[in-house]
Parts: structure tokens; C-alpha cells; sequence
């Protein structure tokens, strides 16, 4: 059993009082620590699990069999990063993962492009699976495989948290289907 470390956060939570935290618990998330952030209830676990995958359904099947009528909208920490948010996830220096992508190293060479910029900076957002599919294959530090792991969970539980958004909006269902035709 390894244990997996992620934060979900839900939108949509029946919390007249404090009861909706004994709600929680009782349904499995006694492994949590909750607290508000930006509009969100956030709940931040340390689950122990023998697989990410695991981890993540059954926090997130607790929430919803909890009674408090949240909605998750994204588990965290997200795919998509900055080089400093990768390399303080997997232990290495920034400066290391800026020489890989800039290609000063020939290691480097292969190392995986942005996905997006923010706009009117200079600042790039990577595919944080992305990044450490690479370091685990190029063996660049010491990445341990569950982290790993959880990253590519997390990355495909957003992917269809969003896909269950799409399908109750009509205007984005109307734009899949200008995209597919």
C-alpha cells in the first residue's frame, strides 16, 4: 500500500452548519483535511491505496455519497505546471528542468514542448505527465514511480470530470459537434 497525496475541490456544498464536516467523515474522508479556498471547499487528502487510481475514486465516491451535495470540479495538484511547479513536485532544481527544455543539455534534446503560455508573459505551462514520463525514461532524478502514477491519474480524472461538464452543455456540445463534422 502506498500512500497517494491530492487535493480535491468541490463547488456546490450544503454547509448550513458544521455538520456537513461528520458527513464527510463518515462516508470514508476521515483522511482529509478540508478548508476553503477561492469560492471552494477543498478537501486534502493523504490516502493510502494499492493503486492512484484507487486513491482518487474512492475520495471522490465518498464526497458524493457523503450527503453534502458537492460537486467536484478537479482534483489537484493539476497536469498543467510551470518548470518551478514540476521540479519542486519531483525534488530537482528548476535551473536543471529550464537547461532540459532550453536544449543547453543534449539530453535535452526531446525533452516535451509547452502547452500553453500565460498570456502577455513570458511564462510557459508544460504537461506536468508529460515532463516526468520523460525524466522517469531519461532517469533524471529521483522520481519515484507513484508520484508518477498519481500525476497521470489525476490528469485523466480531470479530463472526464470535465467530459460529464460537457455533456450537460448545450453550447459546448454544439461546438463538438462543428468540431467533428
Amino acid at each position: 500500500m502506498t500512500v497517494f497525496e491530492f487535493q480535491i475541490f468541490c463547488r456546490d456544498v450544503a454547509m448550513e452548519d458544521d455538520s456537513f464536516l461528520d458527513l464527510l467523515y463518515e462516508a470514508g474522508c476521515s483522511d482529509a483535511t478540508v478548508f476553503f479556498k477561492d469560492g471552494y471547499i477543498c478537501l486534502d487528502f493523504s490516502r493510502e491505496a494499492k493503486n492512484a487510481e484507487s486513491a482518487i475514486m474512492s475520495a471522490i465516491k465518498g464526497i458524493q455519497h457523503s450527503g453534502i451535495s458537492a460537486m467536484v470540479e478537479r482534483v489537484e495538484p493539476d497536469d498543467l505546471a510551470s518548470l518551478s511547479e514540476i521540479a519542486r513536485r519531483v525534488g530537482v532544481t528548476r535551473a536543471s528542468l529550464q537547461k532540459y527544455a532550453r536544449g543547453i543539455s543534449k539530453v535535452g534534446k526531446d525533452f516535451p514542448r509547452p502547452v500553453a503560455n500565460i498570456s502577455g508573459t513570458r511564462k510557459e505551462i508544460y504537461s506536468a505527465v508529460e515532463v516526468m514520463e520523460w525524466m522517469y525514461a531519461k532517469q533524471k532524478g529521483a522520481l519515484p514511480s507513484h508520484v508518477l502514477e498519481l500525476s497521470k491519474v489525476i490528469a485523466k480524472t480531470n479530463q472526464a470530470l470535465f467530459m460529464l461538464k460537457v455533456q450537460n452543455d448545450s453550447e459546448l456540445q454544439l461546438l463538438v459537434t462543428r468540431l467533428t463534422a
